[in-house]
């Protein structure tokens, strides 16, 4: 009896491993490393879920100006309400997905009216005080709108703090 006992111990520790391990990502398109990478002021935003999977139709497509994000507004299929919060009661009760300008040559930029799946880590904007998917990671249906050399010197600038913080930025 003695001697399986550290027999029983193995198999009970190794199994409770393997209940633990996490199961594959909800996506294909979900990147591994730092979720925010490339994210202006990415301590503004707390993650809830690193890769999150949204389905909607575009309401709005807006350029940022000042850090060089696509915002974009989707309003969710029926059954994504708890992607929400009561934040986002202050955009129509949409999603906000932004589009960081370094992803913006391989992540595509929809047009209003499409109806899109998009993928990227869920996060509370604590400045704003709504739920986004930022950065967007995969999107599928729109056009490449890469950033122009100039939107990407800006936004390396602001990443490395050598531009000043907006008074009010674009949201």
């Amino acid at each position: 009896m003695r001697r399986l006992l550290p027999l029983a111990l193995v198999v009970l520790i190794s199994g409770g491993c393997s209940l633990r391990r996490a199961g594959p990502p909800p996506s294909p398109h979900c990147r591994s490393g730092s979720p925010l990478v490339g994210v202006y002021h990415p301590q503004r935003l707390k993650v809830k879920s690193r890769c999150r999977v949204a389905v909607g139709t575009v309401e709005k497509v807006k350029p940022e100006l000042y850090d060089g994000d696509v915002h974009i507004e989707l309003r969710l299929d029926r059954g994504q309400e708890g992607l929400l919060s009561s934040g986002n009661a202050r955009v129509g009760g949409t999603l906000i997905v932004e589009i960081i300008p370094w992803d913006r040559s391989r992540v595509l930029v929809p047009e209003e009216g499409q109806r899109i799946e998009v993928v990227g880590p869920w996060v509370d904007d604590t400045a704003h005080g709504w739920n986004e998917i930022h950065p967007a990671w995969w999107i599928s249906a729109g056009s490449l709108e890469p950033a122009s050399a100039d939107e990407l010197r800006r936004a390396d600038r602001l990443l490395r703090g050598l531009e000043p913080a907006a008074a009010e930025d674009d949201g």
